[in-house]
């Protein structure tokens, strides 16, 4: 593990419900749906995200990481099933670089109990929660499987946990959007974050993400994202795809 940063940080507070399910005291939310909290992350931004395909037509030839950025680690649920994913689909050279943002994390024992309500993820969870508890400072990569997989944690506010990937000139190819919903928590669904994306994109790169509401698709789309509504997930009945193209749209 390396570290860039010496700022402390503080864990959030977690509250546990009769299902033995995680939701945030912050923001009052859950962290993933009460149903099948595996199966929403691979269908909303692994699926949405066409990432099984984009895995298997990585060159083998290619030093290149495909880079996937999250606004919300949380339990890690989205990273671990990106990270199975991979495995299964990705040619044996390929490489990992999954970027994520939180600004309230989880303390390594809540990390450790939320994760073992996925036994079917326990080869990739071992890996995190066996390197997690040295997570005491705002910003750190972890590596995993050899430097295939690399783990980049940016523990701050989302606005200035953006201005560190700018500032490191990392180009994003997929974007899972999964900080607590926008009513919830606005600050993660702000035009100035849409706007931060925008420039960490490439032409090419995808955004999923649970929510469809209107300011989110409209925001997006004026920072140059393709935004398309699609089927969702278990009870939700529609969910967000975009690409970016590279051009802002301005009557939508």
């Amino acid at each position: 593990m390396t570290t860039k940063s010496v700022k402390e940080i503080t864990y959030t507070k977690i509250r546990w419900d009769e299902k033995g399910l995680p939701h945030s005291t912050a923001f009052d939310d859950k962290y993933f749906c009460q149903d099948n909290g595996y199966d929403e992350s691979q269908y909303i931004f692994c699926g949405g995200n066409q990432l099984k395909e984009r895995f298997e037509n990585l060159s083998a030839q290619d030093s290149n990481s495909f880079v996937i950025a999250e606004t919300g680690f949380g339990t890690g649920l989205n990273f671990l099933c990106a990270w199975q994913l991979f495995e299964q689909c990705a040619p044996t050279a390929a490489k990992l670089h999954y970027i994520s943002l939180d600004q309230f994390p989880l303390s390594a024992d809540d990390l450790i109990k939320a994760l073992n309500l996925w036994p079917q993820l326990q080869e990739y969870s071992t890996q995190l929660t066996v390197q997690y508890p040295n997570i005491n400072i705002e910003s750190q990569h972890i590596i995993f499987v050899g430097g295939r997989i690399k783990l980049t944690l940016i523990f701050d506010h989302v606005l200035s946990a953006l201005a560190q990937m700018r500032q490191a000139s990392y180009a994003v190819d997929a974007w899972f959007l999964d900080g607590f919903g926008p009513s919830k928590n606005p600050e993660m669904w702000s035009p100035e974050v849409f706007e931060q994306m925008a420039a960490l994109s490439r032409a090419g790169t995808t955004v999923a993400t649970f929510t469809v509401a209107g300011h989110v698709r409209r925001g997006l789309a004026q920072k140059g994202f393709s935004m398309t509504k699609t089927k969702g997930f278990g009870r939700k009945h529609q969910m967000l795809q975009g690409i970016y193209a590279a051009k802002k749209i301005a009557d939508v």
